[in-house]
């Protein structure tokens, strides 16, 4: 603990916005696959799941960064590690959401 606490929390806070860029670009990655559905595809539940994905990333981060500024040097790991596993239940979530909308 002591000093080095701040930075490993701001570490886990760069490795958290990483991991959320990376989850985004595959669920954007995964809404290409309305390209080729045409009119059977359901384009809200699309919407709502690559939007939601978004929403939840920066949610996530965001409420994670004010955890662990409030904190200061108390252990705060714990907040940027529940938003980059609560990112990736989400990406998981919005993929499988949007591959069902699109079969």
């Amino acid at each position: 603990m002591g000093a080095a606490e701040p930075l490993r929390s701001a570490g886990l806070m760069v490795l958290q916005v990483i991991v959320s860029f990376i989850a985004y670009a595959m669920v954007v990655m995964q809404t290409f696959s309305i390209d080729g559905c045409g009119d059977r595809c359901d384009f809200t539940l699309v919407t709502v799941a690559s939007r939601g994905a978004l929403v939840v990333s920066v949610v996530a981060a965001l409420v994670s960064a004010v955890i662990v500024v409030a904190r200061g040097f108390r252990p705060s790991w714990w907040a940027p590690v529940g938003g980059m596993a609560l990112v990736v239940v989400t990406t998981v979530i919005a993929m499988y959401a949007i591959r069902v909308a699109t079969q």
